[in-house]
């Protein structure tokens, strides 16, 4: 699995990257596009990507700088640049899913994200107990 993320942020570096976007960039526009919010929710949104203790705005600020995104009192909104951005982009980032997922049938995908959704459920509960095994 760390190989695959690899191979994503690798596709997603080569092909945003050369649009000046990174892939949590990408990730803000999106989240962002689907409504305001602020950092709190925007951090909570990214936390699965981004490293222990990294602020979200690291991510958001040449977002901020570029005009791609306003902050209005700490509420964070795509402006319409954002919007062309994000239609400019949307191509190459489903040419990247259209090669991701090259000869998986739909089930297939759609089980593959459920099965790794139920193994995230199972553990998730499970960090901060002990774990005992046993080799017998």
């Amino acid at each position: 699995m760390r190989r695959l993320d690899q191979l994503i942020e690798e596709r997603f570096d080569a092909t945003l990257g050369a649009r000046g976007v990174t892939r949590r960039q990408w990730q803000l526009l999106r989240t962002l596009e689907a409504g305001p919010g602020s950092s709190a929710t925007l951090t909570a949104s990214l936390a699965p990507f981004l490293a222990p203790g990294e602020p979200v705005e690291t991510h958001l600020s040449p977002l901020l700088g570029g005009g791609y995104v306003e902050d209005r009192a700490g509420v964070y909104t795509v402006t319409a640049a954002g919007r062309d951005l994000l239609a400019d982009l949307g191509a190459a980032v489903r040419g990247i899913r259209d090669v991701s997922t090259a000869g998986i049938t739909a089930d297939d995908y759609t089980r593959t994200l459920d099965t790794l959704a139920a193994m995230i459920a199972n553990l998730e509960p499970a960090l901060g107990t002990d774990v005992v095994t046993s080799d017998r």
